[in-house]
């Protein structure tokens, strides 16, 4: 079992951040006049479609949030009215339901919901102050089919299982490998968007071999993190940033995916993986990426693997708060 990055904190703090900016004054909307965020399509649970959930927080206490739902084979954002949350409250998370949870596209164990979000006699288990519509959470018990000693867990459930896949039969490189190869290919990047050694040899640095299926080797991670988040203190001065992803076309490894940045660290974009699973089941992984600004909103970024690249195929901000912000006038 990989250690849960501290970073995985960001995305509790980004929903909460969220959550309290709702206006305490506005008005209650009715059900059918809450409108959906714009370019959202309206998902359909009379067949209860399979979902994803993100599944964080406490070993002990584990949190569960629907991410995306996959209909036909199509990965869709979940849009659904304050009542149509509420039914997919009822219809996934009622206590002793059980669902398969994976890392690293492996499955490893299970949750067991514990409790909804409106099983206390409709009043919501996580209210917000000023916030008068949410999202559902859940409450759940873990239990992992291999030794887990973090206290901070950060895994994904599926509410149907996923195939599985064949068994990779190519070499794994060392970690000392990964992390010369890792090093290097990072560099090249930067170079290639006018970074220099050093400052990236000031950043946090690293790499992990990914098996995704886009190819017939690993999938390259390469990260460069500034871990102050700022060269004058959180948010403040200048900070760079690289995540990037890089697949073996040939006989060696191009980058394939680039997220590569500079500037004041409260417009820099941060990136990093939260985990990869075969959502679509066509037999590659998409790669789940949870993208970050300070005091802003998380962003969840869906990566799938078309012609011989990585692709954002699906973007959605991570609010439970649904209420819509009172616009000034």
């Amino acid at each position: 079992m990989r250690p849960v990055p501290l970073a995985c904190v960001v995305l509790m703090v980004g929903i909460l951040a969220s959550a309290t900016g709702c206006d305490k004054s506005k008005p209650e909307p009715s059900p059918e006049t809450l409108v959906l965020p714009p370019g959202t399509p309206a998902l359909d649970l009379t067949g209860k479609p399979q979902l994803i959930f993100q599944v964080f927080g406490e070993r002990a206490n584990p949190r569960v949030l629907p991410l995306v739902a996959v209909v036909n084979g199509v990965i869709k954002p979940i849009g659904l009215t304050a009542d149509g949350w509420r039914r997919l409250d009822s219809l996934y998370f009622q206590p002793g339901t059980k669902y398969p949870i994976y890392v690293d596209d492996i499955a490893e164990g299970e949750i067991e919901i514990e409790r909804g979000m409106w099983g206390d006699g409709g009043r919501a288990s996580y209210p917000l102050p000023g916030c008068t519509r949410l999202k559902p959470i859940a409450t759940a018990k873990l239990t992992f089919t291999r030794p887990h000693d973090d206290k901070a867990v950060e895994v994904l459930a599926t509410s149907l299982p996923l195939a599985k896949h064949p068994p990779f039969t190519g070499k794994i490189p060392t970690e000392a490998e990964i992390m010369k190869l890792g090093r290097d290919f990072g560099h090249a990047v930067g170079k290639s968007a006018g970074m220099d050694e050093p400052e990236m040899d000031a950043l946090d640095f690293n790499a992990r071999a990914v098996i995704t299926g886009a190819t017939r080797e690993p999938t390259l991670l390469v990260s460069f993190l500034d871990p102050e988040g700022g060269d004058a203190g959180p948010g403040a001065g200048n900070t760079s940033h690289i995540f990037a992803l890089g697949d073996k076309i040939g006989a060696v490894y191009e980058p394939t995916w680039r997220h590569v940045t500079s500037g004041d660290p409260k417009t820099v974009e941060f990136q990093r993986m939260i985990d990869h699973l075969d959502a679509d089941g066509d037999g590659v992984d998409e790669v789940i990426v949870l993208a970050w600004r300070f005091g802003a909103d998380n962003d969840l970024v869906m990566l799938s693997f078309k012609a011989g690249r990585w692709h954002e195929v699906l973007r959605l901000k991570e609010k439970w708060c649904l209420d819509v912000p009172k616009r000034n006038k």
